[in-house]
């Protein structure tokens, strides 16, 4: 039977080609878009989480995902280490504002946070990826607050400055830091590789590149946050952030310190660094539902493309199973003739998807800031969708093979 299904493959190549690619257009879907998904929030969620901070503080109504673009006040960090005094209110033009009896408003005092070894303000912008495809974040930091609270070192070049003042080595005030990552992986202005002295365009600006740091967390390119203050809107940003990063002087001391800053600040939201891995996770529900659509589809085209070719090569070797029949092929021989065909066509189409599925995949990362993980266990799903899919588009035509009449079938032109 095995010679039979091979013969009947290699008679009709082009028919066979298109059902193989019919297939891995299937397996390809799933592939890619699975693994963009899912490479995608990985990668954002352990940049995300890559810092010695063990605590998140964001505004009211703010999250992981939802945090605006410098809508804290950045010196809540300095509150939170400090503590702040009892003041007086006033209005925009500095004035104290007084009630109808003629005394003044006053802000009461803040306790400052036990626990706490360090806070870093910072500001995050989402930006369309220069590459055209997808997004990129920029960071917002006062620097030496965020190496309090982080890892980050300079490799190459110099620390970032606070932005207030210009650069005397580069002659600009527009200076920003990137990872390894971002320096090895796109082009400066001029088309060259990024490097330390390289000119990037950020935010409609140009900004010199100082250092590269490692290691990687939070958004690839990093700038002074005064500037990104300045930049994105002038008195309605200055001096706010999108989060502050909370550092504890023992980071058993986090779930105390989370209790305190949710007790004095109770508008706001707070989170521990640990947990935004899993934040990530459960905010790719909405992805996950689309993703079922593209695993649907995939399995229709997959069984589509088999049940046409299938379909159609029935019926034109309708005189040859009218043949097999009358020499004794019984149904069972007939179904399983084709559907081992079919299943052979759909393992080459499984094959053929995973290649191109690759190459796509080492493509698009070698010319964007996409990130791709094709995890396993996706692959085999891919497999199991390309093969089901080629059983189940086999199945009436197989049936609709073993139930001819012999006679008819003999006599068909």
């Amino acid at each position: 039977m095995d010679s039979l299904i091979v013969a009947n493959i290699k008679q009709r190549p082009l028919r066979t080609a298109i059902a193989i690619i019919g297939v891995a257009l299937g397996v390809i879907l799933v592939v890619l878009f699975v693994g963009l998904a899912r490479g995608l929030m990985r990668d954002a969620a352990e940049r995300q989480s890559n810092v010695d901070a063990e605590i998140r503080f964001f505004a009211k109504g703010d999250s992981v995902f939802g945090a605006n673009p410098l809508m804290l006040r950045a010196g809540l960090a300095k509150e939170f280490v400090e503590g702040r005094p009892e003041t007086v209110a006033t209005d925009d033009a500095g004035n104290p504002i007084k009630l109808a009896d003629g005394s003044v408003v006053k802000i009461p005092a803040k306790p400052k946070i036990e626990g706490i070894a360090a806070a870093s303000p910072v500001g995050e912008w989402v930006k369309p990826s220069v590459a055209g495809i997808g997004f990129e974040l920029i960071d917002g930091i006062d620097y030496l607050s965020f190496t309090q609270t982080t890892q980050l070192k300079i490799v190459e070049g110099d620390p970032l400055g606070d932005g207030r003042s210009i650069n005397p080595k580069y002659n600009t005030r527009y200076e920003a830091i990137v990872d390894r990552y971002y320096a090895e992986n796109n082009k400066s202005i001029d088309g060259q590789p990024v490097k330390v002295g390289s000119r990037i365009d950020l935010l409609g600006h140009e900004f010199t590149v100082v250092g590269i740091y490692e290691p990687s967390m939070l958004a690839r390119v990093k700038i002074p946050l005064y500037t990104m203050q300045e930049l994105l809107g002038g008195a309605d940003n200055a001096e706010n952030c999108t989060f502050i990063m909370v550092k504890c002087i023992k980071p058993e001391m986090a779930q105390q310190v989370i209790a305190d800053l949710k007790k004095n600040y109770p508008d706001a939201t707070v989170v521990h660094t640990s947990e935004i891995p899993a934040l990530y996770s459960q905010g790719i529900g909405p992805v996950e539902v689309f993703l079922n659509v593209v695993i649907g589809l995939a399995l229709v085209i997959s069984t589509l493309v088999i049940l046409l070719g299938m379909y159609t090569t029935i019926i034109e070797r309708t005189r040859e199973i009218g043949i097999l029949k009358s020499l004794g092929a019984s149904k069972r021989f007939i179904v399983m003739a084709i559907e081992k065909e079919a299943a052979l066509i759909s393992a080459l189409g499984v094959a053929f998807g995973y290649l191109v599925a690759i190459i796509g995949k080492n493509i698009i990362e070698a010319n964007t800031r996409l990130k791709f993980d094709l995890q396993p266990k996706w692959l085999l799903i891919s497999a199991g969708i390309g093969l089901l899919g080629g059983i189940l588009g086999a199945l009436y035509p197989a049936m609709r093979a073993a139930n001819l009449d012999p006679v008819e079938a003999i006599s068909y032109d």
